[in-house]
C-alpha cells in the first residue's frame, strides 16, 4: 500500500508539472505569435461608385427621391463636387463597380455590383422615386413640379462613376485592431479614458498583444498621450491598482471635464472612475440648496463639487487618502467653490461622527466604497441620542 501511495503521489507530482510546462510552451509560443507592427497598406481601399450628375437647384429633390440609393459611409459625404464640370454636382450611390484592397473592411452602405449595368442601376433608381413620392406625399407636395419632372426623367447620360479612396487614418482602432489580431475576439471591448489616459482591462489572452493594442489606441484617439493595463485588481485602503504603461508618455498627471465641473488628479495615485459620471450627477440631481452633503469617500470631489457648484449646496469631503485630498482642495478652489466646501483627511467613521459632534445638520452621506461601506453604518446607531434636534441623513 505505501508503494501505492508513493506512485500515486509522485503521478499527482508529475501531471502538475506537466500542467506548468503546458502553460509556460503556451505562453512561450504566444509571445513569439505576438503581432508587434500595423501593416498599414492593408487598410487601402479604392471604390469606384455610380453616381448621379444633378444640377445645384435639384441636389434637395434628388437628395429626397434617391435617398435609400445613397452611399451612407461614415465621415465621407454623398454630395460632392463634379471634378469635371463646375455647373453639377454627383450624388453618389451604394452601388459599387469594383474594390481594390480588403473588401470585408466595413465601408458603410456599399453594395458591390460590378455586374449591373448602367441600365440596371437607372431602372432601381427610377423604381425609387417612384416609392419616395408615395412614402413622401406631405413633403413632395412642397418641392417644385418642375423638379420632380427633372428627377423623375433621370437617363443613363446622367450616371457617373466617382472613386473614393480611403487608406488606415480612415479606420476606427477597433476595425484596425479586428484586422491586424489573429482573432477579431482579442480586440478590447471597451476602455476608461481619463483626461489624456487610456485605461484598460485586458484579458490574459490580450497580454501578448498589449503594447500593439495601446501604440492603436494612443494613435487612433485623440488627445491619448498615454495608455496604462490594469495589472492586478483594485485594493488597498485607498483603492489603487497597479499598472502597466503599454505605450505614451509616463505622465499620470490628467485634467477630467465632468458634469460641468474641471478635476485635476495624478491617476497612478488614487481613486477614478470615469464611467461613474452618470451616477455623480444623479445623486447632485436629487439635491437642493436646503441639503448638505457629507461625501465620507469623497476622492477629489466628483459629488461635493458639483453639489456646491451646481446646486448651492453646503459640503464636506473626506477621504483617508492624502493624495486624494491634495487634489480635492485644488479642485475645490478651481471651480470656485471655496465658501462651500470643507475638505478633511481621515477615517471614515471618525468623519462623520465628528459632524454629528459638532451639530452638522447634514441630510445626506454618500458612501462610495461599494466593497467597504457597510462596515460603516453601524456608527449611525444611537450616534445621535445627545443630538436629538439633527436630521436623520439619506445614506447613498
Amino acid at each position: 500500500p505505501q508503494v501505492g501511495r508513493t506512485i500515486e503521489s509522485a503521478g499527482r507530482t508529475a501531471l502538475k508539472d506537466l500542467a506548468h510546462c503546458t502553460f509556460f510552451f503556451f505562453l512561450c509560443v504566444s509571445r513569439i505569435l505576438a503581432v508587434n507592427e500595423i501593416d498599414k497598406s492593408r487598410f487601402v481601399l479604392r471604390v469606384k461608385t455610380h453616381a448621379v450628375r444633378v444640377q445645384p437647384k435639384l441636389t434637395e429633390t434628388a437628395r429626397l427621391l434617391l435617398d435609400p440609393e445613397l452611399l451612407r459611409v461614415p465621415k465621407l459625404r454623398y454630395l460632392v463636387k463634379n471634378k469635371e464640370s463646375s455647373a453639377s454636382f454627383l450624388l453618389l450611390l451604394k452601388y459599387v463597380n469594383s474594390i481594390e484592397g480588403d473588401p470585408s473592411l466595413p465601408l458603410g452602405n456599399v453594395v458591390l455590383a460590378r455586374e449591373k449595368t448602367k441600365e440596371q442601376v437607372l431602372a432601381s433608381l427610377r423604381n425609387t422615386v417612384e416609392e419616395q413620392k408615395h412614402s413622401l406625399k406631405k413633403r413632395i407636395t412642397e418641392l417644385p413640379e418642375s423638379a420632380l419632372n427633372a428627377v423623375s426623367a433621370l437617363t443613363v447620360e446622367d450616371l457617373d462613376e466617382y472613386e473614393i479612396q480611403v487608406d488606415y487614418d480612415y479606420w476606427s482602432w477597433s476595425v484596425v485592431l479586428k484586422k491586424s489580431l489573429p482573432d477579431e475576439f482579442l480586440c478590447p471591448s471597451s476602455y476608461e479614458q481619463v483626461g489624456h489616459i487610456i485605461h484598460l482591462n485586458l484579458r490574459d489572452d490580450q497580454l501578448p498583444h498589449r503594447y500593439l493594442i495601446g501604440s492603436v489606441l494612443m494613435e487612433k484617439i485623440k488627445g491619448t498621450r498615454t495608455v496604462v493595463n490594469k495589472v492586478e485588481p483594485t485594493g488597498g485602503a485607498f483603492r489603487l491598482f497597479q499598472m502597466e504603461r503599454l505605450a505614451g508618455e509616463d505622465d499620470f498627471l490628467a485634467q477630467v471635464k465632468e458634469n460641468g465641473c474641471v478635476y485635476e488628479m495624478d491617476f497612478s495615485k488614487l481613486y477614478w472612475n470615469s464611467r461613474l459620471e452618470g451616477e455623480h450627477r444623479r445623486i447632485v440631481e436629487t439635491m437642493t440648496e436646503k441639503d448638505i452633503l457629507a461625501d465620507a469617500f469623497a476622492g477629489v470631489g466628483p459629488f461635493v463639487i458639483p453639489a456646491a457648484k451646481l446646486k448651492n449646496v453646503k459640503s464636506y469631503g473626506n477621504d483617508l487618502n492624502p493624495s486624494s485630498v491634495e487634489y480635492m482642495k485644488r479642485n475645490v478652489v478651481k471651480n470656485k467653490v471655496t465658501n462651500l466646501v470643507e475638505t478633511s483627511c481621515s477615517d471614515a467613521r471618525a468623519f462623520l461622527l465628528d459632524l454629528i459632534d459638532r451639530s452638522i445638520p447634514f441630510t445626506h452621506v454618500v458612501m462610495n466604497f461599494p466593497s467597504g461601506a457597510p462596515e460603516f453604518l453601524d456608527l449611525f446607531r444611537g450616534a445621535y441620542r445627545q443630538q436629538k434636534e439633527l436630521p436623520l441623513p439619506m445614506v447613498c
